[in-house]
């Protein structure tokens, strides 16, 4: 919002920091739309703001594994995570406990 106060080129600021992270957002507002919470989680857990990827009633796995590979990445291309390291530790993680092997 600070970037749309400094005038014209405001603009373009604010299109250059928010447009790399629309495929993300369509991504985890996919349908069925209800479930962007499991990838909120997910990008929490990965991020190392949460110690585990479980949800009540077992809403974690309300997203496929692709999808959740593909959140991973987009947000990772984004430089989403803190700790890059860890991120990528807890999706190999994630990924072996489905039996793939990454």
């Amino acid at each position: 919002m600070r970037a749309l106060d400094t005038g014209p080129t405001g603009h373009k600021r604010f299109h250059d920091l928010l447009d790399p992270t629309v495929d993300l957002a369509r991504h985890l507002f996919q349908p069925p739309t209800r479930s962007y919470k499991t990838d909120v989680v997910l990008l929490a857990w990965l991020a190392g703001h949460q110690r585990h990827f479980v949800m009540l009633g077992g809403h974690q796995s309300a997203r496929s594994l692709p999808h959740l590979v593909r959140a991973y990445q987009l947000a990772d291309g984004l430089g989403l995570f803190p700790d890059p390291p860890l991120a990528e530790a807890r999706m190999r993680h994630l990924l072996a406990v489905y039996g793939v092997d990454s």
